[in-house]
C-alpha cells in the first residue's frame, strides 16, 4: 500500500528546498492535506535554534522544524483571521530518540488573527529574538510523546502531553486545555494481529487560569503491548493530532493540528 500522506517541502531565504509528492489524504473534516515548509536542525540558523532552546525545546543535528498548516474555529466569529486572511501555521519541532517521538508545537495568538504567516515570518521573528511585537498576545506551546515502531506500517504508542504558554501583552488567559489523540486500528505488539478496528487514545489537560510559564503535564500511556495502527480503521477518523481548546479575553478557540496523519510505509 502506498504512502498515504507525504510532505511538500518548501523553504526560502538561506534554506535549501526539498520537495515531495502530497497525495490526496483528508484530514478530519475532509479538507486536503496542505502543503509543510521544513528543515533539518542542522540547517537552522544559530538565532532559530536560540530562540527555540529559549522555550524549553532541544534542538539537535537531526531535529526537524516545520511550519504545518492550522485548522481552527473561533467560537462566534469566521474561521478566518480579522485581517481577511486565512488560518496561519503552527511551528511543529520533532525530536526522536530510539522508539520515542517528541513533538513540541509553537502556536501564536496575535490580535490580527493566529499562526504563523510562513517560514519569513519565524526567522524574521528568531533574528529579532526578544525585540517587542506590538500585535502579539501569547504564544503556546503543545507537546506530544509518544513510541513509533516500524514493520509494515507505522504503529503508535501514545505516552504523554504538556502545554506551557508565554504572554507577550496585558491579556485574560482563562482557560488551557489540550488533547492529543492517536486513533485507528488497535494492534497487539510485537505485532500479530489487529484487537480492535476503531480505537482512540486520548490524553488531556484541561487548567483554569493556567499560569505563565508554568509546565502543565499528564502522562497516560497506552499499555505497552499495545500500538495504534493510524492507516487502520475509519477513512476520515484515524489519526495522530493535537487539539488545543483557549479562552483569551473571553473569546474561545478550538485548532486542531494533524501530527501525523494515515502514514503507511510506502
Amino acid at each position: 500500500m502506498k504512502r498515504a500522506l507525504s510532505f511538500v517541502l518548501s523553504l526560502v531565504m538561506e534554506f535549501s528546498v526539498l520537495t515531495v509528492s502530497a497525495s490526496a489524504a483528508q484530514k478530519p473534516g475532509n479538507s486536503p492535506a496542505q502543503e509543510t515548509r521544513s528543515i533539518k536542525g542542522r540547517a537552522a540558523s544559530s538565532a532559530m535554534v536560540e530562540m527555540l532552546e529559549e522555550e524549553g525545546i532541544p534542538v539537535t543535528e537531526d531535529t526537524v522544524i516545520e511550519l504545518v498548516p492550522l485548522s481552527s474555529t473561533e467560537s462566534g466569529v469566521s474561521p478566518q483571521s480579522s485581517n481577511g486572511g486565512s488560518d496561519g501555521n503552527v511551528l511543529v519541532i520533532t525530536n526522536e530518540e530510539g522508539s520515542t517521538v517528541r513533538k513540541d508545537t509553537l502556536l501564536l495568538f496575535t490580535d490580527d488573527g493566529i499562526g504563523f504567516a510562513d517560514m519569513n515570518e519565524v526567522m524574521a521573528r528568531a533574528n529579532n529574538h526578544g525585540a517587542s511585537h506590538k500585535n502579539d498576545k501569547i504564544m503556546v506551546r503543545g507537546v506530544a510523546f509518544f513510541d513509533r515502531y516500524i514493520e509494515d506500517y507505522f504503529y503508535y504508542r501514545p505516552l504523554k502531553v504538556q502545554f506551557s504558554y508565554t504572554k507577550y501583552k496585558n491579556c485574560n488567559v482563562s482557560y488551557i486545555g489540550i488533547s492529543y489523540d492517536c486513533s485507528g486500528g488497535l494492534y497487539d505488539y510485537p505485532v500479530t494481529k489487529c484487537l480492535e478496528k476503531d480505537y482512540n487514545h486520548s490524553i488531556e489537560i484541561k487548567q483554569t487560569n493556567p499560569v505563565e510559564g508554568r509546565v502543565y503535564g499528564y502522562e497516560y500511556p497506552l499499555e505497552r503491548n499495545r500500538v495504534i495502527c493510524t492507516d487502520a480503521g475509519s477513512a476520515t477518523g484515524a489519526g495522530n493530532s493535537l487539539t488545543l481548546l483557549m479562552e483569551i479575553d473571553g473569546r474561545s478557540y478550538d485548532d486542531y493540528l494533524p501530527l501525523v496523519y494515515r502514514d503507511p510505509l510506502g
